[in-house]
């Protein structure tokens, strides 16, 4: 049996992405990702990226290692790295912010996590430290 297995990161865009490549990119990652199993979410903001990759184990390490030969990103630091209880991710989403996009909603698998206000809510509730993670990278990438 394939273990589930997380991976979080962080990098920085080698260029900035406008509305169209993000669509793109978000397009490209949801149909891979469905074939081998992989969930999580991705953050773009002002040239950053976070994402987490949860999975079969060989999927999410297939995953991140053809992420890691992905010229549009360098300067790659993994935050975490290892075997995962459950999902906290079920479906694989990706989240940008202030790219004047009229329809993003209709784009599947678009979220509006960087576009809702930070209340503090946020973090009640005990959320898991890679939630906590995405809320930072959120907090911080203003």
């Amino acid at each position: 049996m394939n273990k589930l297995h997380r991976i979080a990161y962080i990098s920085t865009a080698s260029k900035l992405f406008d509305s169209a490549e993000l669509r793109n990119m978000l397009k490209e990652a949801n149909e891979r990702n469905a074939k081998s199993g992989v969930t999580g979410m991705l953050l773009y903001k002002d040239g950053q990226f976070m994402q987490v990759l949860e999975g079969p184990e060989e999927a999410v390490k297939a995953t991140f290692r053809r992420i890691e030969l992905d010229s549009r990103h360098h300067g790659i630091m993994v935050l975490v790295k290892g075997p995962a209880e459950d999902r906290r991710f079920p479906n694989w989403s990706m989240a940008f912010r202030d790219l004047n996009l009229p329809d993003h909603q209709e784009v599947s698998g678009f979220s509006e996590f960087l576009n809702m206000p930070l209340t503090g809510k946020e973090f009640g509730d005990d959320p898991s430290h890679y939630e906590k993670l995405l809320l930072t990278f959120k907090k911080n990438i203003r």
